[in-house]
């Protein structure tokens, strides 16, 4: 049975094709067309398809060799009963659906600080000089009068954007930071929108029993928000952590968010062990990695919002091992099984070759099977998948 419907879909650099190639496709066409009525009915709905691919085949290894072009793309969908009309030599339905949208590549001119470009269409006109050892000025203008320039320093940073002599479009955002004996790294934000964000952070706040404490303080117009940490290595090589965290304008402490952390080095692997909520809800998780056969595996166990998950998985790449890049992940989860596979590889004449598969399996009510394929060649100019 041939599909409820067909659609291919191709983006690809492409240049003039030479006459050459052009006459190999017209006669690879009529041999087609002449092979159809003698064929099924099934034949003549896949001579166009191999037209397709035959075309997209010899166009890719042609552009392996050539300079930069424009990118082109086109797309087709429709019932199979249109078909009938390109067994006949009658391609206008099908054409109509591929005729190129054409995208051209940006065109640029560097000197001495000043550009020139075409992107999208639009002209535009770059000046950079450097104003002194770690400030740099950049201005950019349009075609459509739109400019925007930026001071832009080691500590500090100013972009300034309008629409010509409009200073009403004026918008700007400014930006400090420096490093403040016994406070911290302070770093101050503010815009024309007189939004503003204030942000101390100290790294190390002060040692107490072994324990490193962190801080981090952030004022915004809508409050303030702060965090609390500390760190610890107990014996056995376990790492311990844990912080405290109010959202911004809420100084509650029962709305706060805690967070603790617990890892250490078991059997090769490492283990750790995360809670993390507020006085209304928590979240618990566990996992274990470790390398196995040249690969990672992992499992990893959690309880939030009153729903257990799971999950074990197993992945590896198999690069030198096989005549190309490949690798492959496996596991199970509370939803079901899944795996992906993906290889690559150079085809030659700088052609080079992508696949990925992926599949899962649900095993709750539907018991549905989802499989995913992909099969992409490319090279400098564009590509085809």
């Amino acid at each position: 049975q041939v599909a409820q419907a067909i659609r291919y879909e191709a983006t690809a650099a492409l240049p003039a094709l030479p006459q050459p190639l052009v006459r190999s496709l017209r006669r690879l066409r009529v041999r087609l067309c002449a092979m159809a009525p003698r064929s099924a009915p099934r034949s003549r709905a896949v001579a166009p398809g191999l037209l397709v691919l035959a075309a997209l085949a010899a166009s890719l290894v042609y552009l392996g060799s050539l300079g930069p072009a424009y990118s082109v793309k086109g797309a087709w969908q429709g019932q199979p009963s249109t078909l009938k009309d390109t067994v006949k030599g009658d391609f206008g339905s099908v054409m109509e659906g591929l005729e190129p949208k054409v995208s051209f590549p940006p065109i640029a001119y560097h000197r001495e600080g000043v550009a020139l470009s075409v992107e999208d269409g639009r002209l535009n006109a770059d000046y950079t000089a450097k104003l002194d050892g770690d400030t740099m000025l950049q201005l950019r203008v349009n075609d459509e009068q739109e400019w925007r320039a930026s001071l832009q320093g080691e500590d500090a940073s100013l972009r300034v954007r309008g629409q010509g002599a409009d200073l009403d479009s004026l918008s700007w955002e400014a930006a400090q930071s420096s490093s403040v004996e016994d406070v911290g790294d302070v770093k101050v934000e503010f815009n024309s929108d007189k939004e503003y964000n204030l942000t101390v952070v100290r790294e190390m706040l002060a040692r107490i029993a072994g324990a490193e404490l962190d801080a981090k303080v952030r004022a915004t117009n809508a409050g303030v928000t702060g965090r609390l940490g500390a760190r610890r290595e107990l014996p056995g090589g376990v790492e311990a952590s844990y912080s405290v965290e109010n959202p911004v304008g809420v100084y509650d402490l029962a709305s706060s968010t805690h967070r603790g952390r617990l890892s250490a080095a078991v059997a090769g692997g490492e283990a750790v062990l995360q809670v993390e909520g507020d006085a209304s809800s928590q979240a618990y998780e566990g996992s274990y990695v470790r390398d196995l056969q040249g690969g990672r595996a992992g499992f990893q166990l959690s309880h939030k919002d009153g729903a257990l998950g799971y999950n074990v998985s197993y992945a590896r790449d198999f690069d030198g091992v096989l005549d190309g890049d490949a690798g492959v992940h496996v596991g199970i989860d509370e939803d079901g099984v899944y795996g992906k596979v993906t290889a690559s590889r150079e085809v030659g004449q700088g052609l080079g070759a992508d696949y990925e598969a992926s599949a899962r399996f649900e095993t709750g009510e539907d018991r549905r099977l989802q499989l995913q394929h992909a099969l992409k060649f490319s090279n400098k100019l564009g590509f085809a998948q």
